[in-house]
């Protein structure tokens, strides 16, 4: 079974270049621990509250959206790059590239116990730790009960801002089958990578040379 995020379950402006140019947008996030669960030590008690958390997530500014509804967007990845890879404690939690299941989500005014705004990140087939202690989910969750933070359910070519949501339920590392640990953390800031900025403007100027 898919996971559940909350407080809302995502069920599901591409950026318009040319089909020959890149579509893939790489995203830098920094986040801290804020609490960790691990009460059989799977983690060797390597990550603790307060550690800080780096990595990216990459996905394709070109997916189709794979929902019908008009306030819900389901962009599903199956091929590397796309995928998310993070490191904090000496771990690396990664998208295992041979089975890519990556999948970005996007509530636009989505009706679930009022109006609101979401944007979910799920990476669902990843690479086992250093110490081989499995990895079955890392995920990201901004909420926005407002539903100011997003005009659109389309896939997004910039990272979230993260002052425009007023409820971030948070990065998420996790393993819930045989090895139970949990690890919660907010992220203090996402930036596009460098290369994914002068893809976009790259775009933009293709774009206008050719009106």
């Amino acid at each position: 079974m898919k996971y559940a995020i909350i407080p809302i379950i995502i069920g599901m402006l591409a950026l318009s270049v040319p089909p020959a140019e890149a579509a893939l947008i790489t995203i830098e996030i920094t986040a801290e621990v804020d609490s960790v669960r691990d009460e059989a030590n799977y983690l060797d008690g390597q990550i603790n509250v307060g550690d800080i958390i780096t990595g990216t997530y990459t996905y394709d500014s070109d997916t189709t959206d794979s929902n019908p509804l008009s306030t819900l967007g389901r962009y599903e990845h199956y091929a590397p790059p796309c995928g998310i890879s993070l490191s904090v404690g000496g771990f690396d939690f990664e998208t295992d590239t041979t089975n890519v299941d990556f999948l970005v989500a996007i509530a636009n005014n989505y009706a679930s116990g009022g109006i609101q705004d979401g944007y979910l990140l799920i990476s669902y087939n990843n690479l086992p730790l250093s110490n081989g202690t499995l990895v079955d989910l890392i995920s990201w969750q901004l909420d926005d009960p407002t539903a100011t933070a997003l005009s659109s359910d389309a896939l997004p070519t910039t990272p979230p801002v993260l002052d425009d949501w007023q409820s971030i339920v948070g990065l998420r590392l996790q393993g819930e089958r045989m090895e139970s640990y949990l690890i919660d953390a907010h992220v203090t800031s996402a930036v596009p990578e460098p290369t994914s900025v002068l893809l976009f403007a790259l775009g933009i100027l293709l774009l206008r040379k050719r009106n």
